[in-house]
């Protein structure tokens, strides 16, 4: 394998800003517009539009330090891709969700939906620009980011009711492309692998180079020390993977969301566009 990195150098980190969770921004969004379970590690089973009951009159939650010893791992691996900082900012006056008219409230919170599934798709857009590409490839992800963004700047009136289907197709397929292309890259006498269940398998120390894990399920799997250098984690389901001392650095199509709920340590090597999250450090304590 001839490839040593399949990231641009230096990447651009400022151009995942937009679509990176920043709840010092937001109005606590994500507490009030979804459904909760507490089988999914929430506080409580919610209906959607329902405040969470630790939410505080200033849109913060109460118990946001102790998340970890509560076991409150829903909370924890949620990301919303910057849709809450991105609806609040075009909200006119900050709303009392416990009484605020319903009409006005499905407006906002159907806008944040639209909004987190644009954002999550230029996510994974923004996140193939920073890979070494063809030129007809950069120019088709150029194109899909700028129709994404336009699609994002828009009153709440209209966001509420977009139909963001197309764009997300055409992103998906080319994200396809991209991936089908490193993967026959690294390995081009491979053959193609029809498995999508990782549940619980130990894959610890595994050659997994080049290894196509789009919407896997990979729940409580062992993936500790395997070699993941073009791996591709599109859209696959990563609660409770082990993924301590474990190089992730040259996967493709991670997302913030996963790594929250998959179980790392200090030597778990992240892509430069990612963070290391908290509860890491509480679960090593």
């Amino acid at each position: 394998m001839k490839i040593k990195n399949l990231y641009e150098d230096p990447m651009d980190r400022s151009a995942f800003t937009p679509y990176t969770i920043d709840c010092a921004n937001c109005l606590g969004l994500c507490c009030v517009a979804l459904y909760f379970s507490k089988a999914e590690g929430f506080p409580d089973n919610k209906k959607p539009g329902v405040p969470c009951r630790h939410l505080q009159s200033d849109y913060k939650c109460n118990i946001h330090s102790q998340l970890f010893g509560h076991g409150l791992k829903g909370c924890m691996a949620y990301d919303c891709f910057g849709a809450g900082q991105h609806v609040t900012r075009l909200l006119s006056k900050r709303p009392n969700w416990s009484s605020i008219p319903k009409e006005e409230a499905n407006i906002i919170f159907n806008s944040y939906l639209t909004i987190m599934q644009i954002h999550q798709t230029l996510w994974y857009l923004t996140s193939a620009s920073a890979l070494r590409l063809k030129n007809g490839e950069k120019e088709q992800l150029h194109h899909l980011c700028e129709k994404g963004r336009k699609l994002a700047d828009q009153p709440l009136e209209l966001l509420q009711t977009l139909d963001i289907e197309p764009f997300r197709k055409s992103s998906n397929n080319l994200l396809k492309q991209i991936c089908t292309r490193i993967g026959n890259e690294l390995n081009p006498h491979g053959k193609p692998d029809s498995v999508k269940n990782y549940m619980g398998k130990n894959l610890k120390r595994k050659n997994l180079i080049g290894k196509d894990f789009t919407s896997a399920l990979l729940i409580a799997a062992d993936l500790e020390g395997a070699s993941l250098f073009g791996a591709n984690f599109l859209g696959a389901d990563m609660r409770d993977a082990n993924i301590k001392n474990t190089d992730l650095s040259q996967c493709l199509f991670l997302s913030q969301i996963q790594i929250n709920a998959a179980k790392g340590n200090e030597r778990t090597l992240l892509p430069p566009y990612l963070s290391r999250p908290s509860s890491w450090n509480c679960a090593s304590k």
